[in-house]
């Protein structure tokens, strides 16, 4: 059975092939499109923590400490050099103007043709396609319903949740199980420190008087 780590490995793996396959290239080594994985999915993860601690920060409220905005974003993105480059903030305020050479270089890529280029490819058809290489790839191989067929995993809805009963006991379920394991833990532990404190009080006040603590 592959890991979660394996299987979302295999899912980048397509997209960093359309990005160099965009980029000019037409062949690679499994090695090399490994490692170029591993490093976006790295990226990635170092993103998402970033803007999460930003998050943490700019909002005070618990309820609200995992609501990023797009400020959160943007300051992810300039912690990982996305957004570059950019004057100190000191500088910016004492010119009073605020650099946007980062945000416009992003905008252009992101608009430009280099871009355009990355769609185009992920799309299958070409440019007037609509449903990118999983989709497709899903409806290739599916012969039922896709609902039915990927339903529980991470490719299609979440199951709904239901009850595991456990049989050849007195135990029905696993909540009932741990709060049996934590009443017990808790009974001998109030056991356990009776018995310290029993033995304390049977010293005799003389031999109290000649321990060293």
């Amino acid at each position: 059975m592959s890991t979660p780590q394996a299987l979302h490995h295999s899912l980048l793996r397509p997209c960093i092939l359309h990005i160099l396959r965009a980029a000019g290239f037409h062949s690679t080594r499994p090695s090399v499109l490994d490692a170029f994985t591993d490093i976006a999915a790295r990226y990635m993860v170092m993103l998402t923590q970033s803007a999460v601690a930003h998050a943490a920060v700019n909002h005070s409220e618990p309820e609200l400490a995992l609501e990023i905005s797009l400020q959160d974003i943007r300051m992810a993105m300039e912690d990982c050099g996305v957004l570059y480059p950019e004057k100190v903030l000191e500088d910016q305020i004492y010119e009073g103007e605020e650099d946007t050479r980062g945000v416009d270089n992003f905008l252009e890529w992101a608009m430009g043709h280099g871009n355009r280029e990355i769609q185009r490819i992920a799309l299958e058809g070409g440019d007037g396609a609509k449903d990118d290489y999983l989709t497709v790839l899903k409806k290739k191989h599916t012969m039922a319903d896709e609902d039915s067929r990927y339903n529980g995993t991470i490719l299609g809805k979440p199951a709904e949740p239901r009850t595991v009963k456990v049989e050849g006991g007195d135990i029905t379920s696993l909540s009932e199980w741990a709060e049996k394991r934590k009443t017990s833990w808790n009974a001998a532990s109030n056991m356990s420190s009776r018995r310290q404190s029993s033995a304390l009080s049977s010293l005799g006040d003389e031999v109290l008087d000649e321990m060293e603590f």
